[in-house]
């Protein structure tokens, strides 16, 4: 329980170790139906864990007792099982693809939700700055809804255009051309793209006078989404 614990609450300790921390039955679904090695489960008496779930898991089982993982975790409704899972390589990015940049995304159930958003759009890569939240924190992952399971995490985007949002320029969304290869590239949440990032075309958002910008995860899925209209033709 002690490592489990410090998986879960320690960024360098999962790094270290290969390893990250799946919370709730429904992610440990996900994460055996895309492949990812599952190392340990630890569940809760009050779970009957093969019946909720439907499927076998060829990993070793830890029957806790109850109210045990809620001291382990951060979330607020545990959900009586836990499992460690091995950290899957960095994948390369093909040639022409789409794919989604955090530049110093900090909120991991922002990263989470614009990680969801972009596998929901087609994008075919999702790229963690070092400045961002790790990807493997649980909050992250949670907020993914599994997402982070079934898309490549790369080290670089497609050769292409880097296109960055900004609320005061560039061509708005609807207007720019977005079909060929690039990265959108999306920042912090209080201070938006550093200026050490490099952008090759900005994009904004038109919005109300009264209105200063957006949620990064509700721009994120506006552009990701007209990324994928626009691809569709």
């Amino acid at each position: 329980m002690a490592e489990l614990r410090r998986l879960a609450r320690n960024r360098r300790d999962r790094a270290s170790a290969g390893k990250f921390v799946i919370d709730g039955p429904q992610l440990l679904v996900e994460a055996v139906a895309a492949g990812l090695e599952i190392v340990e489960v630890f569940v809760e008496p009050v779970i009957d864990l093969w019946a909720d779930l439907g499927v076998s898991i060829d990993a070793p089982t830890w029957t806790v007792g109850d109210g045990v993982l809620a001291k382990v975790g951060s979330v607020v409704t545990p959900q009586g099982v836990m499992a460690t899972a091995r950290i899957p390589d960095v994948a390369p990015v093909a040639d022409g693809d789409f794919a989604v940049e955090l530049a110093g995304v900090a909120d991991p159930g922002n990263a989470g939700t614009i990680v969801r958003t972009a596998v929901a759009a087609g994008a075919q890569a999702v790229v963690f700055s070092p400045e961002s939240v790790d990807p493997w924190n649980p909050k992250t992952v949670r907020a993914s809804a599994g997402a982070l399971f079934r898309v490549p995490l790369a080290e670089t985007g497609p050769k292409g255009e880097r296109v960055g949002a900004d609320p005061h320029r560039g061509d708005p969304y609807d207007q720019a051309d977005l079909t060929g290869p690039l990265t959108l590239v999306v920042g912090n949440e209080a201070h938006g793209l550093d200026q050490t990032v490099a952008i090759d075309r900005w994009v904004s958002i038109p919005m109300a006078e009264s209105v200063e910008s957006l949620n990064v995860a509700s721009a994120a899925a506006i552009l990701c989404f007209e990324i994928a209209r626009q691809r569709r033709g």
